[in-house]
Formats: structure tokens, sequence, C-alpha cells
């Protein structure tokens, strides 16, 4: 199976897996949102149940409050419920079922709806003067001044009600004309009637105590009062408190509200005191009712604070509840509630990101793999080829090596660069091999054809040139010899470096001594020593460190003019580093002579320098003492120096020879 196909099939198979992964990730996101929701909540619920225990007098209730809803909508008197919409299921049914009241306000006027059962209908006839003898709605309040007032609510058919001001007996009025300021429509319905009426709010302020009686009569002919069904107990002298969403709770909590959250604040008896924000949210819980689900908050109201999950109308709703205290009663709590349909429509909205995300994602990969994979395919196979037209049918290297991703900093460069140093040291190795024959040829002849025409003359001369005839062939035997012991050295450098041991050399002392023993040996040239003079320590093995020397020594005075010193220099090189060099006065070399000067059978000589013309010059020397230097990690380099002439001084020039050997700090050696 091909790469590139590798690629696509195992990216594609990441790519599917992908969204379904993506799915999980959304849930977890949704889980931690909703905690993270939940512990919010409860936080704001803690907070605002200890700002209201400042205000514990605004939970003063009874427990047969009549609850008055905060107005939605414009109220028409006209005895039908279209403007009770909102409200139309939280009627507060009273005295088995008989009727039902719902009570709403706004500035001005406070609304009430009666739906009353009855089967027999009587209405007022005008020839009965008692307000009594007809079926009819009593009203109770209290004024400013703490005084009682009684109001008889009657008609005598569908339409518009009557209303009277009456004494304690209820029978009769105190004036003769009814009341303008409260105004009612009586509508008949299927099971009994309705009455919608309205009175002015100043008229129970401060008090807010109201009473309604729904008085039915037994029939026409007697016309005498048969049930009389009210809010409150017969056995009670007190009127029903009225009970208004707290606004003095709504300024407390105002500030500690938001948009998404419905803080909701209930008394003792689950009755909703104040309902503030959550306009975003399409349910709730205690927006359009009198009192709380008991289930909800009965572990609340014993001082368990409660955080839970609702479903109501399809939509999740968090619910934070915290109990207020007051002192060490428990006077009310907090719910502060919020659906999860923003966290579920930002999830929804996220996962449909996600979706396209990974369809967009996966066709870009799709398509850069494709690329990318071609693209690495075309690299290969470039490579395959150049590699591959590099050698002829026969294996040798016929071109430069010059592969076209060497630059590159991949896997791919990385290959191309190290077959680049294979090929380089192939194709100087296979350089090597074809200057053999010549260089050999060129070598071995010369003894050899000596040897010949000294066998000539010892066949054809007198005998008194026999004995120097013998001694020229024995020279040219030892040229014999000298070259297969340079052959036999090349060849086995590397095998023998292999079991050599290294230990710790003063290279300064090792230096000065060499310097001295081969002046002694080559007393007709100049050698010099200069520099440190002792305790500067490699690692090494100080036979191969000689060999090393003994093959730049001899390479410098193969290349020095005659009557020159040969400098043998040592100095401490950028502090960890010890910097050998020979240099000698000579012709220089060219770069193409310095690029091969370490590459085997290569030797550049010259007539006017000190070489002996007895020894064969095979070009292994440096060739051997490169090998020394590698064995030592250290560098063996070759350089042109020439000074500039100066004060009718001539131009001197010359080559150095520079070894960089890895320091020890002498310090260690202690």
């Amino acid at each position: 199976m091909k790469l590139g196909t590798r690629l696509l099939i195992f990216s594609s198979i990441f790519l599917v897996l992908l969204p379904w992964f993506g799915f999980h990730f959304i849930t977890k996101i949704e889980q931690s949102l909703l905690q993270g929701q939940e512990e919010a909540q409860s936080m704001t619920a803690s907070a605002i149940s200890t700002v209201l225990r400042g205000y514990t007098r605004l939970f003063d209730a009874d427990e047969h409050a009549l609850y008055v809803y905060p107005a939605h909508q414009v109220i028409t008197i006209d005895g039908y419920d279209e403007d009770w919409t909102q409200l139309k299921d939280q009627f507060s049914f009273q005295a088995a079922n008989v009727f039902s009241l719902l009570l709403t306000n706004d500035a001005q006027y406070l609304y009430a709806y009666l739906r009353v059962k009855d089967d027999n209908i009587v209405y007022r006839n005008p020839r009965y003067i008692a307000l009594d003898s007809s079926d009819h709605v009593r009203l109770e309040y209290l004024d400013e001044n703490n005084k009682r007032h009684r109001l008889v609510l009657l008609t005598e058919g569908q339409g518009n009600i009557s209303v009277y001001e009456v004494d304690s007996n209820w029978r009769l009025w105190k004036r003769g004309n009814h009341l303008n300021a409260v105004f009612g429509n009586w509508r008949e319905t299927s099971d009994g009637y309705d009455l919608e009426l309205r009175l002015p709010v100043k008229w129970l302020e401060p008090n807010r105590r109201l009473s309604l009686s729904v008085v039915n009569v037994f029939n026409e002919n007697q016309r005498k009062p048969d049930t009389v069904h009210a809010t409150r107990n017969h056995d009670v002298e007190s009127l029903n408190p009225i009970l208004y969403q707290s606004q003095e709770i709504n300024n407390v909590i105002q500030n500690l509200s938001e948009l998404e959250s419905r803080i909701c604040v209930i008394d003792i008896f689950r009755r909703v005191r104040s309902v503030i924000g959550g306009n975003l949210m399409s349910t709730s819980l205690c927006q359009a009712i009198d009192k709380v689900s008991e289930s909800l908050v009965s572990e609340v109201l014993q001082g368990n604070k409660q955080v839970t999950r609702i479903e109501q109308q399809g939509e999740i709703i968090i619910v934070a509840a915290y109990p207020v205290f007051d002192g060490e009663e428990i006077i009310g709590a907090v719910l502060v509630s919020k659906d999860s349909q923003q966290i579920l429509s930002l999830q929804r909205e996220t996962l449909r990101d996600v979706v396209f995300a990974t369809i967009g994602l996966f066709f870009l990969v799709f398509l850069s793999l494709l690329i990318f994979s071609s693209w690495l395919t075309f690299r290969i196979n470039r490579l395959t080829k150049q590699t591959a037209s590099l050698l002829d049918d026969s294996g040798r290297i016929i071109t430069s090596v010059e592969l076209s991703d060497v630059r590159h900093g991949d896997a791919i460069g990385d290959l191309s660069r190290s077959f680049t140093v294979l090929l380089d040291s192939l194709h100087r190795y296979t350089q090597f091999l074809e200057t053999v024959p010549s260089m050999l040829r060129h070598e071995i002849l010369n003894p050899v054809n000596t040897l010949s025409m000294s066998l000539q003359k010892i066949q054809t001369v007198s005998p008194e040139h026999t004995l120097s005839d013998i001694a020229v062939a024995n020279s040219a035997i030892k040229q014999l010899q000298m070259i297969v012991s340079s052959l036999t050295e090349a060849a086995n450098i590397d095998q023998a470096l292999k079991h050599d041991d290294v230990e710790t050399i003063d290279i300064a002392a090792l230096l000065i001594e060499y310097v001295r023993n081969s002046q002694a040996k080559h007393r007709h040239a100049k050698l010099r020593y200069q520099g440190v003079e002792k305790h500067v320590y490699i690692q090494g093995n100080d036979i191969r460190i000689v060999q090393l020397l003994d093959k730049v020594k001899d390479n410098a005075l193969d290349f020095s003019l005659s009557g020159t010193t040969i400098l043998f220099q040592l100095d401490i090189f950028q502090g960890d580093k010890v910097r050998l060099s020979v240099k000698n006065e000579g012709e220089i070399l060219s770069q193409q002579q310095l690029a091969n000067q370490f590459t085997g059978m290569v030797s550049s000589r010259s007539v006017n320098t000190t070489s002996d013309e007895n020894v064969p010059h095979l070009g292994i020397g440096l060739f051997v003492a490169n090998r020394i230097a590698q064995f030592h990690q250290a560098v063996l380099q070759i350089k042109n120096w020439q000074t500039v002439a100066t004060n009718h001084l001539e131009c001197k020039q010359g080559v150095d020879v520079i070894l960089l050997l890895p320091m020890i700090n002498a310090s260690t050696l202690e």
C-alpha cells in the first residue's frame, strides 16, 4: 500500500470520529454549564436571602389574605374574562367550590372577578325594599379611619350592577342612591353567573382589609337568604388582608436581578411577595400564581437550601431556593429560576458550528493530505531517481553528488543529507581507488626500472661496478618495501585505532620533547617550538599523537623551502581547546588541493622543496593523520598563510596545518 493511501485512510478514520467526539464534548459542556448555572443561582439566592434579613417587616402576612395580582393589561368591566386570560387559571376557590375569586390592580382601581355557581339565580324585584331579597354579593372594607363599610352588589338582570352602602344587618341602604364609584357587570353563565367589578384603590389604604361574601336567596316567593359563603370565616370579625406583591422587596433586589434569571420571593404561606427579572424566560414558577408548589419549597421552608431541575413545557428550569430568616425563625424563601433554553440554544449553535467546522475541516484536511502526500511521493520519487542517476550500470559514481532536498529540515531532508554524506564518501573512495593504479604505477615503476637497469649492468659491466649496482638494487627494493608498508598502514589504521587505549597526556611536554628529537634526526632542517611549555592536558594515545606529528612534520619538510624554519606552536583556544599549529614556508596550495589533502593517494610535490627523491610519495600521510585526529575527537585543518611585504622585506607564504584537540581542565586531575 502506498504511503499517500495510508495517510488518507488513517486521517479519514480520525476525521469521521471527530464529530462523535464533538457530540460527547458538547454534552459535557452542557452538563458543565448547567452545573455552573446551579452554583451561580445558589449564590444569588443566598445573597438575596442575606439582604432580606433586614426587611423582615415586609413578610407580615395572613394565611387568609386575598392575593392581588399585578395588572398586565387594561381591564374593561363587561362581565367577560377576555381581559383576564393571563390569570384565568389562578382563581382561588372558596366555600366548597361555590365561588372563586380573582383580584388584580393598577394605580387607580382594584379589580375583582367572581365566578359563582348557582342553579337558580334570583334577581332583585323593585317591589321588595329589603336588599337581601335577591341573590347578591356583599363587600366589606376598612377606610383610613378604621371604619368598616358594607356594600351590597345586586342587579335586576344581566348587565350593570347597583351598589348600595348598607348597615350592619345588610337589609337597608344608608342612602337612597347607589354608589357610582363602584362599577360592575353581571353576566349569566351555564352553571351560575360571573361578576366583574372595580373600586378605587384609595378606599382600602392604608389598612388594606377587604372581604367578599356571596349570598344565595332560596326562591322567588320567600326571598330570604339561604346560604352565605364568604372569604372569611363567619366567626371571625376581622376582614381578609389584601396582599400585594411588594414593591419595596422589588427595590431591594433590583440590583441583584438579571434578564435571564427570575427571582421570586415568597412568605411562609408560599405566597408570592415579589417577582423580578426573567424577561426572556418562556416559562415561570411564580409569575402568574399566588402560591408556589408546596413540593417545591417544602424543604426550603424547613430551613434547607435546595437546587433542583424541573422540566416544564419541554424546557428544563434550574431552581435554586434559599430560606429567609428572622433570627432563628423562617419567614419566607428566595427562589432563583432560569430555564435552560439559552444554554441549550448555545449548545445547539455550538453543535451546529462544530458540524459545519468538521465538514469544512474534513475537506480542508483531506485536500491538504492529498497535496501533502502527492508532494511527499514526488520528493521520494525524485530522490530515488536522483540517487539512481549518480551510478552507472557497474555501480560507479559518475557525477557529483547534488540532491534537491538537502536544504529541507524534515525527515526527507535528513535522508537526503545522509545520502549526500554517504555518496560523497563513496565518491571520494572511488576517486581514491581510481588514483591507486596510476599512483602505484608511477611509484613502483621507478624502483622496478632501477632494479632492471642494475641487473643489466651486473651482466654487462666489469666486476668492480657490481657492488655499486647491487646497492642501487637494494635501494629500489627498500622503496618497494616502503610503498607496501604505507599502503598497509593506510588500510589498517581504522582497525588499529579501535584497540588503542587513551590516557591523560601533557601535550605541551610531549610536543617539546618531540621537536627536540626531530631536530636531532633532521639536522639539515630548522625546527622550532613556541607556546605553552607544560600543564596542557588532553585525553589520547601518545603513540598515535606522535604518529600524527610525524605525518604532519614529513609533509612540512616536503613542502618547506631550503633554509626556512618549521614552527611548532601550542596555544589555548577558546578556553576549552588545544590549538597545535605546524607552519612551514613554501608554496601555497590551490583550493582544490586544500580540499583533497585528506584524501588518500593524492600528493602535491615541488622540485624546490626539501623532499627526498628516494622516498615514495603516495599521498597517504595526511590521510592517516586525519584518521588519528578523528579518533581523538579533534579537527585537522590545512590553511595557506601569507605576509604582506613591508619595509623592503619580501612577502612570505606557506602552509599551516592546525590540530584542534579537546582540553581537560587541570583541576579535574587533582
